[in-house]
């Protein structure tokens, strides 16, 4: 288990330095630009966010197993992928600015905040880099540079906010933002592997990942759609205003999805490896990674739903207290998705790819129904217990089509208290050893 904090240890200090000091950040300019103006610009990220789903071609993964099976190619692999995700991102952003043009006639502000959200996703064509570290089990050389520019610009957005700033202005900084962050990385990948990487693209090889990626990647689009689509419906039946509320408390209920997610990015090389060499090893390590994620998020459901009405106010403001009531039914995702991220790598390693896909469309679809339902009637509210619904849907599917029946046995050892407090403890005695060792490094370093 030491292994997987060394790698998730980074990872999980990469998305904690950006969590928690950028939901504060966003906390601000949402406080700053009133619910209005912060819900259409959440528009714009979630329309974008769910055309571009696309462009990552269902890569994330597909493209780690690839660089770790093929260690000799893994320069034509990275080089491939970033090519096809570029065209692909250049034909979403279109998409994208086009559906607005039709739909939000005489709105300049959201064309404005579509376009740049839109950049994005040809920008985020760079994350591909981040998948070979992940492989090289070396993510610190991404993480460092993303840190750093993070929090410089945080301190930019922080001042625009003090000098009173518009939306244009947020809209510039951040696309900025990822522009100076993916070209350091650029430069850092293109330093350290200089003889591997070539600018060839092998069209053999595009198209053998294409054949392989088509389920993930609806399945990407799938699990984005049911992640967004109630950011466009709250915007459609009811008002941007509600929309931002809503955003505000989505926020603070989904920065903790950052744990599990870390940990499915860190482990999945691990358990790639591990099934080929003992099968009980690798299911053992599922068992107590599902286990540690059910207590887990149930603890951190309990924690915010009695600590709403005070996280709300403070960070938002009262213009935004209607979110509280939001935030306490949002924060009961959690349980479903620590647990559904679990599940989703058994089944990408077993190559159970279609599964994923049913699943989050069962999902889906209850998300959108209970949705058309809830939102005219509850506003937020309704589209907090749509999505709580929608995540306990696909996790219940992804059961139920895994034939093999392996995700139920693990899903019945998990409520096992005794189990969890031994694996708490193994948890505690890995991450003192990863921070030990991380503050003997800097000791050394300085």
């Amino acid at each position: 288990m030491y292994k997987l904090f060394e790698n998730s240890g980074w990872l999980l200090i990469d998305k904690l330095s950006k969590l928690f000091p950028g939901i504060i950040i966003m906390a601000l300019i949402g406080r700053h630009l009133g619910p209005e103006e912060f819900g259409i610009w959440n528009y714009a990220l979630a329309l974008t966010t769910i055309i571009g789903s696309v462009a990552i071609l269902g890569m994330d993964k597909l493209a780690v197993k690839e660089i770790i099976n093929n260690e000799q190619r893994q320069g034509t692999i990275v080089t491939t992928v970033i090519l096809m995700r570029i065209g692909a991102g250049i034909i979403c952003m279109a998409i994208s600015v086009s559906i607005v043009l039709l739909s939000r006639q005489h709105q300049q502000i959201y064309l404005y905040c579509t376009i740049f959200s839109a950049l994005i996703i040809i920008l985020q064509s760079s994350d591909v880099l981040d998948y070979f570290y992940q492989a090289k089990n070396d993510v610190k050389r991404v993480i460092i540079p993303k840190v750093a520019v993070f929090i410089t610009f945080c301190i930019v957005k922080l001042v625009i906010i003090f000098f009173k700033g518009t939306l244009m202005a947020f809209l510039w900084v951040s696309t900025i933002e990822l522009l100076v962050t993916y070209v350091i990385i650029m430069a850092v990948f293109g330093y350290h592997n200089a003889v591997d990487f070539t600018l060839r693209i092998d069209w053999s090889l595009a198209k053998t990942l294409l054949a392989q990626s088509w389920p993930l990647m609806l399945s990407n689009l799938v699990v984005v759609l049911f992640m967004k689509i109630d950011l466009v419906l709250l915007d459609a039946l009811s008002s941007a205003a509600e929309l931002g509320k809503y955003v505000g408390a989505a926020r603070i209920s989904e920065l903790w999805y950052a744990i599990p997610t870390v940990i499915s990015v860190a482990i999945l090389p691990s358990l790639i490896q591990k099934k080929k060499i003992s099968r009980n090893a690798y299911l053992l390590t599922l068992e107590k990674w599902l286990r540690l994620s059910f207590w887990l998020s149930a603890a951190i459901a309990i924690l915010v739903t009695s600590t709403a009405h005070l996280i709300i106010p403070f960070l938002y403001g009262k213009g935004y207290l209607a979110a509280s009531w939001m935030l306490m039914i949002h924060i009961w995702a959690g349980i479903p998705v620590f647990l559904s991220i679990v599940i989703v790598q058994y089944l990408f390693v077993e190559g159970e790819y279609k599964i994923y896909l049913y699943g989050n469309l069962a999902g889906l679809m209850a998300n959108v129904c209970i949705n058309f339902f809830m939102i005219p009637a509850y506003g937020g509210i309704g589209a907090a217990i749509a999505t709580v619904a929608a995540y306990a849907t696909v996790y219940g599917m992804l059961l139920l089509l895994d034939k093999s029946g392996q995700g139920y046995l693990l899903t019945k050892k998990m409520f096992h208290p005794a189990l969890a407090l031994a694996d708490i403890k193994q948890a505690h005695n890995s991450l003192r050893d990863f921070t030990s060792n991380l503050f003997s490094i800097n000791q050394n370093i300085t």
